[in-house]
């Protein structure tokens, strides 16, 4: 009997995964709370249910909805462990716009040991790797810190960059992207400029030069960090 799938949210996930399905041409049901009918009205008749909602919603929607009972419950929680559902998180920051359908295959999905992506998605021929109940917080905090802080640096330099010294977001992007190059082509070595050099006198001058702007503390924690490293 071919599994049939649910999904239950409507923010970016869920975008891609209804993407991603029907690519693979996957027939599928999505609810969201702004559709103005009960969970159950649509997704009653599904085997398969996503609970693609905030992480702090996932153990609550469970627990509303009885009809889920019975049911495969999967979510995309990389920090979560919750009762009668399995996590598969995508090891990928997802972008606002769509994939192409070999970008979604090459999506790395977190999984607990034990736990088979072809029982969970038949249709699924994704890599997969296994990370263990207690080892999720530690994992996700990883993750948040490898995808998400870099871009909160790239913004705020390329903003500044662009508002007081007119450089375009093209040639701050390339700049960026050559540091990340670097980082691909040898991770040991990728590091470059005054923190690398460990010299202390020019990130003196640039902390001051950032002056109250927050964003100093930041500079002179990692060049801390690497001092000590």
């Amino acid at each position: 009997m071919r599994t049939s799938y649910g999904i239950a949210g409507d923010g970016r996930a869920s975008t891609h995964l209804q993407a991603y399905f029907r690519l693979l041409k996957i027939p599928y049901k999505v609810w969201s709370r702004l559709g103005g009918l009960a969970p159950a009205e649509v997704l009653a008749g599904c085997s398969t249910v996503f609970l693609l909602i905030k992480d702090g919603a996932i153990a609550p929607f469970i627990a509303a909805n009885p009809f889920l009972k019975g049911k495969t419950l999967i979510h995309f929680s990389g920090a979560l462990s919750v009762g009668g559902a399995y996590a598969m998180h995508p090891f990928m920051p997802l972008a606002a716009r769509p994939l192409t359908l070999a970008q979604y295959r090459a999506i790395p999905f977190a999984l607990e040991p034990g736990v088979s992506l072809k029982r969970l998605v038949p249709e699924f021929c994704n890599p997969v790797f296994r990370v263990k109940k207690a080892d999720k917080a530690h994992y996700h905090a990883l993750c948040v810190l490898g995808a998400n802080l870099p871009v909160l640096l790239w913004r705020k330099a390329m903003g500044e960059l662009g508002r007081k010294f007119k450089v375009p977001p093209a040639l701050a992007q390339r700049y960026f992207q050559a540091s990340l190059d670097n980082f691909r082509a040898d991770p040991a070595r990728a590091l470059s400029g005054p923190i690398a050099r460990r010299d202390a006198a020019t990130i003196a001058a640039d902390v001051e030069a950032l002056g109250a702007d927050p964003y100093a503390e930041v500079y002179s924690l990692f060049a801390r960090l690497y001092e000590n490293n």
